[in-house]
């Protein structure tokens, strides 16, 4: 057994155990860290070596706090655009992660974080506004 296969087994809620294995087999970037998080309260499902070696657990306490404010920024409904429907997801490009959070209530849902090796809509759009020197 790989890590993904034992990271993927520790996972105790179902639901999020077969969604921690379907981004590990459908997702070309790695997965790094994701968490469910309900109000102020979170647990981790997964945190990839490379995460775990970068942090100490204090400093990745930290980020996840700061990945959950920004989550629960953004709720499911929004009231000036309720005629957009519910928000299903916020996805943020950073130069080398990408953040998608999954709110699921008003203040629950589920964030992942993945490395960034390619984005084509992000990495187009980037290259068109740039302006050049």
């Amino acid at each position: 057994m790989d890590e993904a296969d034992e990271a993927i087994e520790a996972v105790e809620d179902g639901n999020l155990r077969g969604l921690v294995a379907e981004l590990h087999e459908n997702v070309d970037a790695s997965l790094r860290l994701a968490f469910r998080y309900e109000g102020e309260d979170y647990d981790v499902v997964h945190v990839s070596d490379a995460v775990d070696a970068q942090y100490t657990d204090d400093e990745l306490r930290e980020r996840v706090k700061t990945l959950l404010m920004k989550a629960l920024g953004d709720p499911p409904r929004e009231q000036a655009l309720y005629d957009f429907g519910t928000l299903q997801s916020t996805v943020r490009f950073f130069d080398e992660v990408i953040v998608a959070a999954f709110p699921d209530e008003e203040w629950s849902g589920v964030v992942v974080v993945f490395d960034r090796e390619q984005s084509p809509l992000v990495d187009t759009t980037l290259e068109y506004l740039q302006v050049d020197d």
